[in-house]
């Protein structure tokens, strides 16, 4: 009996020993299932997330730094995200943008998966950075934060830029203009030439987008062909001669005007400034008060007319003056007052015109051409002048007429007698 029972006790340890092992393992997986059930839980309470993939960069006095920023959402309905901007230096141009077209840009708003849980949408938004000339070398902090504007979820960021005095040089591409200032007159087309290159060791499809003012037009096209283009593709270190056409309004003011053009793939980005010197147009109106282009007066008596000039273009009509051209040279034309220094866009003066027929002007109608002449500008238009006889010489007309009536009548009557 005793060596059964000292044979059972080692067979009874193994059990205990067993159940123990399998206790330990069931509680440490509980443990570990809590532990990512918290994490997922905590997980879930996030909204959104911000990504920067560069948080400490080097760059060279007066360049630009872009990278993109991407906000995930992280939930299933549409998330807004405002961003904001803390610790710029001084003179610094510091902002997030939108992509094409790039406007500065405060928050941004992202949509939700819906009901798909195994998705997640996100926007992607350019951070700008323009570093001065004058910036001194050092290296310097910006605070970026992003915030649910529920309130639920915030994220803070500090960047830093190790400014140097020497230019950093990025390869990716480059975008360069032969011709950067061209001159015309508003309403008219011109046409620049652009060298885009690749400075990669590998092929890029790059896109190719401006930002004109307001009511221009843009067009992309190759050097030698007319067909509009939005993108291009560029072999390992190759390089592309473009034109780059630009429609101006015939109403754009007289002034110098940029048009920012850029090139795009994925992360690389260039940018070029072309400037459009537009001189304006002179389109000078004229006619008179009335709205019409004839007169009447009275031979012998000097006549006014108000008559207008007007300039309907978009630049300055200067040294403006005034001709006719009379029926005879006995007749006067005069002009008060008879030169203008500076008819500005869209201004219109009245001038007092006085004719003068002469007494012995026979009725009837006759053509007076005016001009208005300045060295960018003239303008002429024929006036009809309808005259008529002073009333006395009329009278005298009539005594005349009656007289000659008169002996006639007294001819015939003596005639009739013989």
């Amino acid at each position: 009996m005793r060596i059964g029972v000292e044979r059972l006790r080692p067979r009874t340890s193994c059990y205990v020993l067993t159940c123990c092992l399998i206790l330990s393992v069931a509680t440490g997986s509980l443990a570990l299932a809590a532990e990512k059930t918290e994490q997922s839980t905590a997980q879930s309470k996030e909204t959104f997330n911000l990504i920067l993939p560069f948080k400490d960069l080097t760059v060279g006095q007066g360049q630009e730094v872009t990278m993109d920023a991407e906000v995930v959402n992280r939930t299933r309905d549409p998330v807004e995200v405002s961003l904001t901007i803390d610790g710029v230096p001084k003179g610094w141009d510091v902002n997030f943008n939108s992509r094409y077209p790039s406007y500065p840009i405060r928050s941004v708003t992202v949509a939700g998966a819906g009901g798909d849980q195994s998705t997640t949408k996100s926007t992607t938004v350019e951070f700008k950075t323009k570093v001065p000339d004058n910036t001194r070398p050092g290296n310097y902090q910006v605070k970026v934060t992003a915030k649910d504007t529920a309130g639920t979820t915030q994220y803070a960021e500090n960047i830093t830029f190790r400014v140097t005095s020497k230019k950093v040089d990025t390869g990716g591409l480059k975008l360069t203009s032969q011709y950067p200032v061209l001159s015309t007159a508003s309403g008219q087309t011109l046409k620049f030439t652009v060298d885009l290159k690749n400075e990669t060791p590998k092929p890029l499809t790059v896109s190719l987008v401006a930002q004109p003012p307001q009511g221009w037009t843009v067009r992309f096209k190759p050097q030698f062909g007319d067909t509009q283009i939005s993108s291009i593709q560029l072999k390992e270190n190759a390089s592309e001669t473009l034109s780059v056409e630009i429609d101006t309004p015939a109403r754009a003011e007289a002034a110098e005007s940029p048009v920012t053009i850029r090139a795009r793939a994925g992360a690389f980005e260039a940018a070029a400034t072309l400037k459009v010197s537009l001189k304006g147009t002179q389109d000078l109106k004229m006619g008179s008060a009335a709205g019409t282009l004839n007169t009447s007066l009275t031979a012998g008596k000097k006549t006014p007319v108000d008559f207008l000039v007007g300039n309907a273009g978009t630049a300055p009509i200067r040294n403006l003056s005034f001709l006719s051209k009379k029926p005879n040279d006995k007749w006067t034309v005069e002009f008060r007052p008879d030169k203008i220094d500076a008819l500005n866009s869209g201004e219109v003066k009245e001038i007092k015109m006085e004719i003068l027929a002469p007494d012995r002007t026979i009725a009837g109608d006759y053509l007076l051409t005016l001009t208005a002449n300045a060295p960018e500008v003239n303008k002429s238009v024929e006036f009809r002048v309808t005259v008529s006889t002073p009333t006395i010489w009329g009278w005298v007309g009539f005594g005349i007429v009656a007289l000659v009536v008169l002996g006639l009548a007294v001819v015939f009557f003596r005639l009739g007698r013989r």
